[in-house]
């Protein structure tokens, strides 16, 4: 036995080692589970926590209900609060209760999940939206537990909530924006904005007001209350509602009044009672402001104390603006039609071609009357068809012309051809006027008239083509035309007028006072008398003659002859006359009333020259013949002298015509005998006759005894003028090639006129050499400017 026994302990100790090592092996497989169950734990609560769930456990079989403390704060519950399924139930709100069950029995029946969203009646009386997922828990075919997590939606339900109500909100405005858009009814607007707010904000007063500060009123024409809507219209007076509802509306910001009764702003009898009378327990008004300024208000009121939401507020204020909108679209429109209307009546009465183009120049809108003035049917007269019917080189005019009008956009105005349907091209003138948007200022275009001035063209021209030919009448005969406004003062001067007085066009004045500037002092005075005295007399016209200094200095002489018109009292109205310039007239009668004087003088001159001439040549004459020859000469040469003066009206003779005219004839063809030079000298015939005689007898004398008497013989005839401010004439006549010349014994004729008559008639002074080679002469003397009397006996 012992040695069984024995062996038997021997077979026990390894078989307990190896359920030692089971046991430790169980251990750690225990403890590696338990240590994932805490990691899963805390995933699991860090999940929980992070989507902010609660988890929650339901025992079937006893109604107890565990769970997280998120669960329990979700349903308003402390977090060891003890919780039955019929305590849950009864927190669930009780429109949800049946539909809460239905998806517990379901997923019972179908061994699925349930997934749900409904409310719950907290503790403190608050509702609150969760959403619970779940599962069942099985043993066997027994359900045992429900296991799941709550999440509190009240979040996401608000969002929702407040989708659905801007949802709402944006098929309310929808709708009332489809209803106004199509009316052409500013009052019908008012109504449909009232009864629709109304009835979506469930109040008892809905209106749209104008407020008009300078009268110190808002207007309400429609107003919706209690079921019924008002178009009687009411004045409402600004101070009837309170300082601060008013300052607030100013400054754009909503009145909101929630309790009549207790807003203290309201406090004033005299507004409580204006609420009161209104029926009005609560209310707000929106303000429209526009440019800064309170224009509009739209407001709602409730007979029953309300607190009103900013979704409400914020709703009514974007009716107000809709509204307010739609309003001034109608009568924009309304005052566009009327417009249009007038613009459509004034066009079609006007005499003209009224029409809009765009800036292109494509023609948007014309009157009747271009389409029977062109001939073009309807369709076809808008567009660019008018350009066909301008006059082609009107057109190339026009198309330079509206080169910097179209870059510019200003207006325009040309005159131009128009075709018309007959083909027959009028004149018209284009006047056209730029167009911009009021609102925007974009530029729209042109609107203008063409006005048929064809005729008046016409009458232009022909009154033009008349006013030239009576301007060259007035012109050539020295015509200027003036016409005298008596009462007013006013003086009408015609172009000629100005020229006949030396002055610049458009610079004679108004009145007499650039004519009275003009007229010598010494004619002035008698002028005005005699204008004067004819008025008082009533003349019907009046003549007068008076002289005028022009601005360069001259005098001209003028002839005024003038009609008056008088009114039926006898005042005068009006003097129209024509003055003319008679200055060659006077000039002329002045010039032969000195002809005839200087006939006289002449003759008297000429006769004693003659005399003096027989006389002289008589006394130094050997013969009959001797005395005949230097007779004829002398009277020859005076003639010629004469001849000169006379192609010059016996006013002057050039010295060096009276020099050629006397050695002319003497000259060879190698033009070498004789030498002329000196500058241009005109002497006045007193001067001239001596001078010429004197000249005579120097040729006369080289003919006979000097250098022209023998082949080879020259003349040198030279003078100068020198000095400015007293000019004297330096003469010199030089003979040589002729024959041997010696100082004369005795004194002749020709001596006696170049020494005597030179010297005293001239103030010359004279001195003759005779050198064996030839005769000089020369001669200084101061040109005369006055007329001296020639006495050749002297």
């Amino acid at each position: 036995m012992t040695e069984r026994g024995s062996l038997t302990v021997e077979n026990e100790a390894p078989s307990r080692r190896g359920e030692e090592g089971r046991v430790a092996e169980l251990e750690s497989r225990l403890a590696q589970a338990e240590e994932a169950l805490r990691a899963s734990n805390l995933k699991l609560r860090v999940a929980l926590e992070i989507g902010r769930l609660g988890a929650w456990e339901r025992n079937l079989d006893t109604g107890e209900i565990t769970g997280t403390a998120a669960f329990k704060s979700y349903l308003g519950l402390q977090p060891d609060a003890k919780l039955t399924f019929a305590e849950l139930q009864a927190m669930f709100h009780p429109a949800d209760l049946d539909r809460i069950n239905q998806a517990i029995s379901y997923a019972l029946r179908t061994r699925t999940d349930f997934n749900i969203e409904h409310r719950i009646l907290k503790a403190d009386g608050s509702i609150g939206h969760v959403h619970v997922r779940g599962g069942i828990i099985h043993e066997g075919n027994k359900p045992v537990r429900f296991v799941g997590v709550l999440q509190d939606i009240r979040e996401r339900q608000r969002i929702r909530e407040e989708m659905d109500q801007a949802q709402r909100r944006q098929e309310f405005l929808l709708k009332l924006n489809d209803q106004i858009s199509s009316i052409d009814d500013q009052y019908e607007i008012m109504e449909i904005a009232a009864r629709n707010v109304s009835k979506l904000l469930k109040v008892d007063t809905a209106g749209y007001g104008e407020v008009y500060e300078d009268r110190g009123v808002i207007i309400v024409e429609r107003e919706w209350s209690w079921g019924l809507i008002t178009n009687e219209g009411k004045v409402e007076k600004i101070d009837q509602h309170a300082g601060p509802i008013i300052e607030a509306l100013r400054r754009g910001q909503p009145a909101i009044i929630n309790d009549v009764r207790a807003d203290p702003r309201l406090g004033d009898p005299r507004i409580q009672a204006f609420y009161s009378t209104i029926n009005a327990r609560s209310g707000f008004i929106v303000p429209i402001l526009k440019n800064g300024r309170f224009i509009a208000e739209f407001y709602v009121y409730s007979s029953v104390p309300r607190d009103w939401t900013s979704d409400e507020i914020a709703l009514v204020e974007d009716v107000a603006e809709r509204t307010w909108l739609a309003i001034e679209k109608v009568r924009a429109e309304t005052k566009l039609r009327e417009t249009e209307a007038r613009f459509k009546l004034i066009a079609e009465s006007l005499p003209a071609l009224v029409w809009i183009v765009k800036p292109n120049l494509e023609l948007t809108y014309t009157n009747d009357r271009w389409v029977t003035y062109s001939g073009l049917p309807p369709e076809e007269a808008l567009g660019h068809s008018w350009q066909a019917a301008i006059h082609p080189d009107d057109w190339v005019r026009m198309t330079e012309e509206l080169k910097p009008v179209m870059a510019h956009e200003i207006p325009y105005t040309t005159e131009v051809r128009y075709r018309s349907a007959e083909g027959e091209y009028r004149w018209h003138i284009i006047r056209a006027a730029p167009v911009h948007n009021a609102a925007t200022g974009e530029f729209k275009g042109w609107v203008g008239t063409s006005v048929d001035i064809h005729d008046l063209k016409m009458t232009e021209a022909a009154l033009r083509i008349s006013e030239e030919r009576l301007a060259l009448a007035q012109r050539a005969a020295g015509i200027g035309v003036f016409d005298w406004d008596v009462p007013s003062g006013k003086v009408t001067w015609t172009e000629e007028q100005e020229r006949l007085f030396g002055l610049e066009k458009g610079t004679f004045g108004e009145d007499f006072s650039s004519w009275e500037a003009a007229v010598l002092p010494e004619d002035l005075e008698p002028s005005n008398r005699a204008i004067a005295e004819a008025l008082a007399r009533h003349d019907p016209e009046i003549n007068l003659a008076y002289r005028i200094r022009r601005p360069d200095g001259t005098v001209r002489t003028i002839d005024t002859i003038a009609l008056f018109f008088y009114d039926e009292k006898g005042a005068p109205l009006r003097m129209v006359g024509v003055n003319i310039d008679i200055t060659r007239y006077k000039e002329a009668e002045h010039r032969q009333n000195l002809l005839i004087r200087e006939l006289h003088h002449r003759v008297k001159n000429t006769l004693a020259t003659v005399q003096a001439i027989v006389g002289s040549t008589a006394r130094t004459a050997t013969s009959i013949d001797e005395f005949y020859q230097g007779f004829v000469g002398r009277i020859v040469s005076l003639a010629r002298t004469h001849n000169l003066l006379t192609e010059d009206l016996w006013q002057k003779a050039a010295l060096e015509e009276l020099v050629q005219t006397e050695l002319g004839p003497y000259e060879d063809e190698a033009r070498n005998r004789i030498t002329i030079e000196g500058p241009h000298l005109e002497l006045p015939s007193e001067a001239a006759v001596p001078i010429g005689m004197a000249i005579h007898e120097l040729t006369t004398n080289a003919a006979k005894h000097g250098a022209l008497s023998t082949f080879g013989g020259q003349v040198e005839v030279r003078w100068e003028i020198v000095g400015q401010e007293h000019p004297m004439l330096n003469f010199s006549w030089i003979e040589h090639g002729g024959p041997r010349v010696s100082t004369p014994t005795r004194q002749g004729f020709g001596t006696r006129l170049l020494q005597r008559v030179l010297a005293t008639q001239l103030q010359a002074e004279v001195s003759m050499e005779f050198p064996e080679e030839g005769l000089r002469f020369s001669m200084q003397m101061p040109i005369p400017t006055e007329h001296p009397t020639f006495n050749p006996d002297m």
